[in-house]
């Protein structure tokens, strides 16, 4: 018989994953919609959001580091709000990076997943960009597997984008076509960190719901998550803006250009300034009103808006 030091021999271990969502999509769509008489809109953007703001994972994505270097990796379908997955790791000290829904996520791709400090989510580059399509989660956890015990951990994956929407009455007003778009979003996120990055700020074209009720329209898009402050956003606003802020306006976080062209062609575009910030896991919902000029207002005061009519692209705006 021959006594061999196995201590640092492979060993099985269980990881419990969780996907945990954190999300004010309900009271939000409560306060706004149902408390106003909204109920249809209500259930629209509860259908159209559902797929987002779910409590399930499809797939989730599985890195562990030793000293910032990848050393395992495993990609598995999940399906579920939570799954046991059972590892073989040689024991040590792991640093453990976990993601989901990647895969079914086109417009953001794992950058530089070899290192556990660089490994990056990045959004699609451009200057216009469609909304994210599906709910992002990571992970993170540190792991010391102990050698000849089988262990369990539990790993939580909370939500790493969000999503505004906008209702706008029509009023019965005569209009061609509308169209929304918003900006001041992140477009990246490193997850050992987490930390959002701020480097493009594209402007993101907004989806817009087809067969709302009645004299409503609907929009809506997925992102990353605002700045947190105000400071924060005027310090990374695009060199390229085409316009300036005065007054209320330049407390905004975030903002949401409506656009409307009416039916002598001319075209009226509505800046909304939200002076809240949208963070990961959150749902902001807006209710506007369309006016006879075709530009859009809010009757709360939470919100400030700038008009410019006969709008034409590269036009700078005179408050």
């Amino acid at each position: 018989m021959i006594d061999e030091d196995q201590s640092d021999c492979e060993e099985d271990f269980n990881v419990k994953y969780e996907v945990v969502l954190k999300t004010n999509l309900q009271v939000e769509i409560n306060t706004v919609l149902r408390l106003r008489m909204e109920s249809e809109v209500a259930v629209l953007l509860e259908n159209m959001l559902k797929n987002i703001f779910r409590e399930y994972a499809h797939d989730v994505d599985l890195s562990f580091y030793i000293n910032n270097d990848r050393r395992f990796h495993d990609v598995h379908i999940m399906d579920a709000n939570q799954a046991v997955y059972e590892l073989e790791l040689p024991a040590d000290d792991y640093r453990h990076l976990a993601l989901a829904n990647i895969l079914e996520e086109e417009r953001v791709q794992i950058e530089d997943p070899l290192q556990a400090d660089q490994i990056y989510l990045k959004q699609e580059d451009g200057k216009y960009i469609d909304s994210h399509t599906t709910g992002l989660f990571t992970a993170r956890e540190n792991m010391d597997i102990l050698s000849n015990v089988n262990q369990i951990f539990k790993v939580t994956l909370y939500m790493a984008n969000c999503a505004n929407a906008l209702v706008i009455r029509t009023n019965n007003l005569p209009y061609d076509n509308m169209w929304v778009e918003c900006y001041d979003f992140a477009d990246g996120f490193f997850v050992n960190d987490s930390i959002f990055t701020h480097r493009s700020n594209p402007v993101i074209r907004e989806k817009r719901v087809e067969n709302p009720p009645a004299n409503r329209e609907v929009f809506y898009a997925v992102t990353f998550p605002s700045y947190d402050t105000a400071e924060e956003a005027h310090a990374g606003t695009r060199a390229d803006d085409d316009f300036v802020e005065v007054g209320d306006e330049g407390k905004r976080i975030w903002r949401l250009s409506v656009y409307t062209r009416l039916l002598d062609g001319s075209v009226t575009r509505t800046v909304v300034y939200v002076h809240d910030p949208l963070k990961a896991g959150q749902a902001k919902v807006l209710l506007l009103d369309l006016g006879a000029d075709g530009s859009v207002y809010s009757m709360v005061d939470e919100l400030a808006t700038s008009v410019t009519l006969n709008w034409k692209e590269g036009l700078v705006i005179e408050n």
